[in-house]
């Protein structure tokens, strides 16, 4: 019996040749973080180089959604590029917000390449503390 090798990661880099012969023309996804903080829910989303101008933030009923575009000023179809990873182009972020939050007061703010969205909690789902009167 002959041992064979496998190599898992072979249909890894046939793709990545085939991406490499032609010009990239699909749609980007900037990574997203999403938790809790106190009072509110914050986003927080990967933006490097896209202008804080170019981004639309939206909610509709519980759907909170992030959109805009990346593009570089000299780029041209005609750059002798040798390599090319860097998407440009539109990209949308669509997340289901959890019940209670208050999308009327939704905040953002951009810093660094991360957009960081914070969504507050209303005021009725938020934990209430109770004083405990100790009569002995």
């Amino acid at each position: 019996m002959e041992l064979v090798q496998f190599d898992p990661f072979s249909l890894l880099r046939d793709m990545e040749r085939m991406f490499d012969k032609g010009t990239r023309t699909q749609a980007w996804l900037p990574r997203i973080d999403v938790f809790d903080a106190e009072d509110r829910l914050v986003v927080r989303v990967e933006i490097p180089g896209v202008d804080p101008d170019a981004i639309d933030v939206t909610v509709e009923d519980r759907t909170l959604t992030v959109s805009g575009a990346r593009s570089f000023t000299e780029e041209q179809e005609d750059r002798g590029y040798h390599r090319r990873e860097i998407f440009t182009g539109e990209f949308r972020r669509t997340i289901v917000l959890p019940e209670g939050m208050n999308p009327e007061e939704i905040g953002a703010s951009a810093n660094n390449g991360i957009l960081e969205i914070s969504v507050p909690r209303r005021p009725e789902v938020l934990p209430r503390k109770v004083k405990v009167d100790v009569t002995g």
